[in-house]
């Protein structure tokens, strides 16, 4: 009853019952449970629950309003329960068979926690976790920070030695919606949803039904951000306080003996200490798994970097690895092509819009420059219209700051032009009319398009007589099979791959149509580790993954979480119109900007000294893999949470974020995406 969103909303009305009561009538279909209890404070406020459920016939314990867990414990040992069932009771749409279909599938394993919302399959307000009493009771003896009180199972599902499981629902799936009550429009929705329901009969109701009754009733579900309270509870549990530096003797100890052998210190540029804050965070790793990373001093750090966006399953990933050893221990780069080049070949015309031909390189520039080669040779034109970063080949980085090197001739051949500005597009081409080879472009980044953008563009394209290609280095394979192409159903001429088809083995691809692509034959883009065959494989084995596994679905529900937890978080913290985040859940940038909406580098610096401090690896992107699980996430909100609280209190206190880094403000080298 003491709801801080929506006091009271436990017994308010739905259709002329109390909110509770329908979540009891609910549940009673559900033949998986022996008993349903009811678990209540015992603060005053919560005596109208008690008595209404025991005059409804059920068992009722109270205890600690804030120690929630603790009344999950009395619950269990007045009902001698050796597995317990949780369903928070501000969710009156929930149905029996969802209750059944967790339980029943945990039952049957051999797990101690099953969840379905890692991820969602599911409403939320159709949450269902089960759980044995023994881990629970270990749960009580260790968890003693508050939100692990509160919320019950946090600390069972972030500990690595909790045999867990992750339950996904059959079709209809609908993670998105918001079926819980917190808010005002919550309840509205529901009020609305079940006065309809009541005209099917007496109920319960299954999930089918009532998701069809939802799209019926034309109610529109509540827009709080699910999980709202989990998030502010974490963050109030945070502190303002510095972080301790981080113990990095041998990282600078590499870094000297690096500098004497290595131009820069490192092989990329992005992954050198340039792009982090010298003397706060490391220079140097020595292993990953999964999500995780650590540094040559052994500092450990969740790493949202994924190395530059390859690793999509996760650093050193056991299938996708054994395919590449296997395959090399059986030959590795042979005299004359391998069946294997053939076999991922078709896999991907089979997936990929465009893709009628194929040809593989080693990284992105590989392939967007023999794209580039073949579209000038296909079309015998020169100049090349550019949106978004294709890589540091001349043809390319010749129109960027960074262009050191880069005969003039050819930096005159390549000219960038600003996304989802179709009248820029076409003053650009018309501009050298007849001589414009190829529009490249990056179909989306942090950016959406513009609704028919991209369909536009094309025609711009071809009404001028060049070729369209999509660089997909990055969308592509990371927000879904067939990339960006497939999402917006707009097919270009060529388009490219990498990063994330091979999971960090390094693999990319051209693909296109057959004519354009049959240039190749004349058009010289050769060189001896095109055909990696360890590569191929591991390809092969991350398609298989990606196609029929669920490792979308969990990136969406790490990225979901993360993301909503950092907006809720920079509002809690003040910083609402400061903070600035933006894109894809498995891809998106971030920036703090000042009261003029000027990029604010040194606030953005003092919350990533903060957060890497506290065991979390990043640069301006939050890259998200399927690695990323409860504990990994758990860890990189506690570390936004003192992040955004460090940053309001300097500002509170009206401190130059500059005062308090240890180090210089990171310079990027140039930005190719707006």
């Amino acid at each position: 009853m003491g709801s801080r969103r929506l006091p009271g909303k436990t017994m308010m009305d739905v259709a002329g019952v109390p909110l509770l009561e329908r979540l009891l009538r609910q549940l009673q279909g559900a033949t998986s449970l022996d008993e349903i209890v009811i678990a209540t404070s015992s603060e005053p406020a919560d005596d109208v629950i008690a008595e209404f459920g025991r005059n409804l016939g059920y068992r009722v314990v109270r205890g600690s309003k804030e120690n929630v867990l603790s009344r999950y414990i009395k619950a269990a040992d007045a009902s001698e329960a050796d597995i317990v069932v949780r369903v928070t009771g501000d969710c009156p749409l929930h149905s029996p068979d969802t209750v059944d279909e967790v339980v029943y599938t945990f039952l049957d394993s051999n797990a101690e926690y099953a969840s379905n919302t890692n991820p969602y399959t599911r409403p939320d307000g159709q949450d269902v976790e089960v759980f044995t009493t023994s881990v629970m009771n270990l749960a009580s003896t260790f968890a003693v920070d508050e939100p692990d009180l509160e919320h019950v199972t946090l600390w069972i599902r972030r500990n690595p030695d909790v045999v867990k499981l992750d339950v996904s629902h059959q079709p209809p799936i609908n993670p998105s919606m918001r079926w819980s009550v917190d808010h005002p429009d919550d309840l509205e929705f529901v009020r609305l949803v079940w006065a309809c329901l009541d005209r099917r009969g007496p109920g319960p109701f299954n999930f089918e039904e009532i998701m069809s009754t939802v799209t019926e009733s034309g109610a529109e579900p509540g827009k709080a951000i699910i999980n709202e309270g989990y998030y502010l509870s974490i963050f109030n549990t945070a502190t303002a306080e510095a972080a301790p530096p981080l113990s990095l003797g041998k990282s600078f100890a590499w870094l000297e003996r690096s500098e004497q052998v290595i131009p820069g210190g490192a092989q990329t540029y992005s992954k050198s200490w340039r792009h982090h804050i010298r003397g706060v965070t490391p220079i140097f790793l020595e292993n990953g798994k999964g999500a995780v990373v650590t540094d040559v001093d052994g500092n450990q750090y969740v790493d949202l970097v994924q190395g530059l966006l390859p690793n999509i399953l996760g650093y050193a990933h056991d299938e996708v690895d054994r395919a590449a050893y296997e395959r090399a221990t059986h030959g590795h780069c042979f005299t004359l092509p391998h069946p294997i080049e053939v076999e991922l070949a078709e896999r991907l015309c089979s997936l990929i819009p465009c893709a009628e031909m194929v040809r593989y390189g080693k990284n992105g520039s590989d392939a967007t420059s023999g794209a580039i080669r073949a579209a000038r040779a296909y079309t015998e034109r020169d100049r090349v219209a550019v949106c978004g970063y294709h890589g540091w080949q001349d043809w390319f980085i010749g129109s960027t700051s960074r262009n050191a090197g880069v005969p003039k001739t050819v930096q005159e051949l390549t000219h960038p032009f600003p996304y989802n500005d179709l009248d820029a597009l076409e003053e650009l081409l018309a501009s050298k009319s007849g001589e414009f080879a190829a529009v490249i472009m990056e179909p989306v980044n942090f950016n959406w398009p513009d609704r028919e953008y991209l369909a536009k563009v094309k025609e711009i394209v071809h009404k001028h007589g060049a070729l369209l290609i999509f660089d997909e280095i990055c969308s592509g394979f990371h927000f879904q099979l067939g990339g960006a192409q497939k999402i917006f159903d707009v097919t270009p001429d060529m388009a490219t791959f990498g990063k994330a088809m091979g999971n960090g083995w390094p693999i990319s691809c051209i693909v296109g149509r057959r004519d354009v692509m049959k240039v190749f034959e004349d058009a010289f883009v050769s060189f001896t580790f095109a055909g990696d065959v360890s590569a191929m494989a591991a390809s092969l084995k991350v398609l298989d993954i990606l196609e029929h596994g669920d490792a979308y679905a969990r990136m969406t529900a790490a990225g979901t979480k993360l993301f909503d937890g950092a907006r809720i978080m920079a509002e809690a913290a003040g910083l609402k119109d400061t903070f600035i985040l933006k894109g894809h859940p498995h891809w998106a940038t971030f920036a703090f900007i000042n009261e003029n909406g000027e990029d604010d580098p040194a606030t953005k610096a003092l919350w990533l000294q903060e957060v890497t401090r506290r065991g979390v690896l990043m640069l301006t992107t939050f890259n998200i893999s399927a690695a990323l699980d409860e504990a990994a996430v758990n860890i990189v909100l506690s570390a936004f949470a003192h992040g955004f609280k460090r940053i309001a209190e300097a500002r509170n206190n009206g401190i130059d974020p500059k005062e308090w880094l240890e180090g210089p403000v990171p310079v990027p080298a140039f930005q190719a995406r707006s």
